[in-house]
């Protein structure tokens, strides 16, 4: 006969095992609990941070609106402080001084004129848009297949998106060969204003030489030395262009040089930051590009 005492601790055991049992299959559960929540938390995040950037892209769309035509206001308002200042003082002074103001007045018309002309153009003219997707793929369709590529459409505009086209996102359209969209012509600067663009920069440049070459000697002789020539007004205004003229021409320096370097090379600012990138990439695979 089996006695009966094996049995009961078999059965005391597995009773222990039961009553153990809940308990772990209870953490397990609320670590899923806690994985399913932690998760929930993390998409949230990620839905709170899309809307903030999606805010923050809308508000910088709408800053750009509103600095653009500022931005123009000033310009043409330090171009009229300047010519103001050669017209009403400078003319008069220099005629008082016996100095020979007509070839002088003759160059400044001059600049002025182109100044004032490829600036207008660059605000004026379109940058160039593409034409609609459904139009353009029609065309391509009766076309030749083989002879051209397969047309892209921007997927925030819907227009055609050719080669070397780019979204602008304050303009809300594609831009042809885009460049940049630049504040201070309130327009995108692409291929249907860049040479517009490209020449109100050379102008400006050798408009701001010509001032800052004529008006160096008064600001040396106010500076540098005792003697004041002609009267307080024609001294302030003198000193205040002479600045203005110093600080456009040392920034158009570096953009007017970068420009004559995009131009020598063929690209677009986009493309050369594109490229910049790509050779970077290049380098750290051991490539050349």
């Amino acid at each position: 006969m089996v006695s009966a005492e094996p049995r009961k601790k078999v059965a005391k055991d597995a009773e222990g095992k039961s009553e153990e049992s809940p308990p772990e299959e209870e953490k397990g559960g609320a670590r899923g609990m806690f994985g399913i929540a932690w998760r929930r938390v993390i998409l949230d995040l990620l839905r709170a941070s899309d809307r903030v950037l999606e805010y923050t892209q809308r508000f910088f769309h709408i800053f750009m609106r509103i600095l653009g035509p500022c931005l123009v206001c000033l310009a043409l308002s330090l171009i009229g402080f300047v010519t103001y200042t050669w017209f009403v003082y400078s003319i008069h002074e220099f005629q008082l001084q016996d100095i020979s103001i007509n070839s002088l007045s003759s160059i400044a018309f001059f600049l002025l004129g182109n100044i004032l002309y490829n600036y207008m153009k660059s605000i004026c003219t379109t940058a160039g848009t593409p034409p609609a997707f459904e139009e353009a793929k029609m065309e391509l369709n009766d076309a030749e297949e083989g002879k051209r590529a397969k047309p892209r459409q921007c997927g925030k505009c819907g227009l055609l998106k050719p080669t070397r086209a780019h979204h602008c996102s304050v303009c809300g359209r594609c831009v042809m060969k885009m460049d940049h969209h630049c504040p201070w012509v309130n327009n995108c600067v692409g291929h249907g204003n860049y040479r517009y663009f490209c020449l109100f920069l050379f102008y400006l440049a050798l408009g701001c030489l010509f001032v800052i070459t004529v008006y160096g000697s008064c600001f040396y002789d106010v500076i540098f030395t005792w003697r004041r020539r002609g009267s307080r007004s024609f001294r302030q205004y003198v000193m205040m262009s002479f600045m203005i003229c110093c600080s456009i021409l040392a920034a158009l320096s570096i953009l007017g040089g970068f420009h004559f370097y995009l131009v020598l090379t063929n690209q677009t600012t986009i493309e050369f930051q594109i490229n910049m990138i790509r050779r970077r990439e290049s380098r750290r695979n051991g490539e050349f590009y």
